[in-house]
């Protein structure tokens, strides 16, 4: 975090990542815009919108709450109690991290940890209210999919179950997760390395529809689409 600033504007972006810069040079900085283009792209049998407008206005207005309303809240609720643990963050910041930044790193994490909680607001009230909001959101999905279907816009895997998946993923930490599958092969299946409020939410996240929900996302779905 923060350090990602300076390789997003190279590419034409503003602050955040993801950035998709385009064989014509054009740039895609939201991840919408990326969805929409990929969507573009992709065989009928492959499309990550519905065809229905009215279930593609839908489908949109539910990925625009678990942007707005899930996301945030699970990074504030995570990162309030990883940060204090120098040594469990440096571990998940040094995946998939150029050598150079995993020295600045280390050298300034005391900088940039409390730039990151001045930043994203991080103390322990806004923790609380986090948790709780991250649990209603997750018995919302659980509620949608109590009719039984398969994925969240019924039948057919689609982008809005890729945006529920990777916004849980930091609560319920897949396996198959390219940043936290690796982090939690050094901590054992009890968790017992996290802090224990971080484990505990996990734990109970692992274990709600939603919860199987994302996993069974992981399970099947990452290395097929």
């Amino acid at each position: 975090p923060g350090l990602h600033r300076p390789a997003v504007r190279r590419a034409g972006g503003r602050r955040s990542v993801p950035v998709l810069v385009l064989d014509d040079g054009s740039v895609l900085d939201d991840s919408p815009l990326i969805v929409k283009f990929a969507d573009a792209q992709a065989t009928i049998s492959r499309k990550l919108l519905p065809d229905d407008a009215t279930a593609r206005e839908e489908a949109t207005a539910l990925e625009r709450h678990l942007d707005v309303d899930f996301a945030p809240q699970v990074r504030l609720f995570v990162y309030h109690h990883l940060l204090p643990d120098r040594a469990q963050t440096l571990r998940l910041f040094d995946l998939q991290t150029p050598r150079v930044e995993r020295l600045v790193v280390r050298a300034a994490f005391p900088l940039l940890r409390r730039f990151m909680r001045r930043f994203m607001r991080i103390d322990e009230p806004r923790a609380l209210t986090a948790r709780d909001q991250v649990r209603r959101v997750l018995d919302e999905i659980g509620e949608r999919l109590q009719d039984g279907r398969p994925y969240l816009m019924g039948d057919r895997f689609g982008a809005l179950d890729i945006a529920f998946a990777a916004f849980a993923a930091p609560m319920i930490l897949p396996s198959e997760h390219p940043a936290t599958g690796p982090w939690t092969q050094g901590l054992g299946s009890s968790l017992d390395a996290l802090p224990q409020p971080f484990a505990h939410e996990v734990r109970a996240a692992r274990e709600t529809p939603a919860g199987r929900f994302a996993r069974r996302l992981y399970e099947e779905n990452r290395d097929h689409h």
